[in-house]
């Protein structure tokens, strides 16, 4: 016959109510907190002798010295993680100029102040130059920051583009690595040359290497790029690529923001989140519950995106442009397909799927 056994101490209740509640959460803060909560609530069961409903404590009973040492250890574990997650809330503390930056990679890729420290900033370096001097560019990468530049881009020592280069704009963009060796962005070479006193924000190209492709930052990289190439793309349509902007002009990507964009405090990221840290926390709740099936739908996303995307390249053809680039058609460039016959005629370009015919008319169309 079976027997009901009487039920496990009110810690053991709250324990285990604090285990499953960690699995109706996806924040990862809320989901330590329960789960130190739980493992608290093992120990103290343990160290007041394992006592059964409805009493608090058992007077006869000794310690039970596996269920401490077991508790103990998963308090460190997720006790740890939640201090290291509750300090990363913490105010960061940024210079003029490198907050000056993070405002640019924040307006224009949404990263935050504690990111910006930890991947670009220890790279960053401020460089200052009169008018008149030439711009070594051969292995930087710059931000203009404040000032004007005559800007020249040569082909095979032609001059092909001549324009000013202001605030808000970035070269050389082949340090960004997002080309082919072919691209006209890789193969060709720039002059710059100060018109006024200017300051610009260097990378060298090694550091780029590094924070270019950094999974964290690559998608804010991507947005600077198309930022830029829109504006010079503009301007040039408009025929305003001469502009002339004074000494101290600064673009307004870099001011300070506005309060329509200013994050809530209690957010994560926003480095004020610890000024109100039960509302950040219950914000989160609120924000991360996710009852399983059926009272709500499975969130899909919580560890899709942490698939990385593919190389841009393969390793041993280092020449080949990224299969997300135009440039690219059955793995090689297509300038390199244009050839020409003996005769000086252009050979025909290889065969294409229809589809790929269309929408190759519909960008050339564009």
């Amino acid at each position: 016959m079976m027997v009901v056994n009487t039920p496990l101490s009110f810690w053991i209740q709250a324990s285990s109510l604090f285990f499953a509640l960690a699995g109706v959460f996806s924040d990862l803060l809320v989901l330590r907190v329960w789960l130190f909560l739980a493992y608290l609530m093992l120990f103290i069961n343990a160290v007041l002798g394992s006592p059964l409903w409805p009493d608090v404590s058992s007077s006869g009973g000794g310690l039970y010295l596996d269920s401490i040492i077991w508790s103990i250890l998963s308090m460190y574990v997720h006790g740890s993680s939640l201090v290291c997650l509750l300090l990363d809330e913490r105010a960061v503390d940024l210079n003029e100029e490198e907050a000056a930056l993070w405002r640019m990679f924040y307006r224009t890729g949404g990263l935050s102040a504690k990111l910006f420290k930890t991947i670009v900033a220890p790279y960053l370096r401020v460089i200052e130059f009169e008018a008149g001097e030439e711009i070594p560019t051969e292995d930087y990468f710059y931000i203009v920051y404040t000032g004007r530049i005559d800007f020249k881009v040569y082909e095979h020592e032609k001059l092909k583009v001549e324009r000013n280069c202001s605030s808000g704009e970035m070269f050389d963009l082949k340090f960004l690595g997002m080309f082919a060796a072919e691209s006209v962005f890789v193969t060709h070479s720039i002059k710059a040359v100060t018109e006024t006193h200017t300051t610009l924000f260097r990378f060298s190209r090694d550091d780029m290497e590094k924070i270019s492709h950094h999974r964290l930052a690559k998608g804010v990289w991507q947005a600077l790029l198309i930022n830029n190439l829109s504006f010079v793309v503009e301007s040039c349509l408009e025929n305003t690529r001469h502009l002339r902007y004074t000494e101290t002009y600064c673009d307004k990507i870099f001011d300070p923001l506005e309060k329509w964009e200013q994050r809530k405090e209690w957010y994560a990221g926003s480095g004020t989140a610890l000024k109100k840290p039960l509302e950040h926390l219950v914000g989160y709740m609120h924000w991360s519950f996710s009852p399983p099936w059926p009272f709500k739908r499975h969130l899909t996303s919580i560890r899709q995106t942490l698939l990385p995307p593919p190389p841009l390249r393969p390793s041993t053809v280092p020449h080949l442009a990224p299969r997300f680039h135009r440039f690219s058609t059955m793995g090689r460039s297509l300038t390199n397909s244009r050839q020409t016959t003996p005769e000086g005629s252009r050979a025909p370009s290889p065969a294409l799927p229809e589809e790929q015919v269309e929408t190759g008319t519909a960008d050339a169309q564009t």
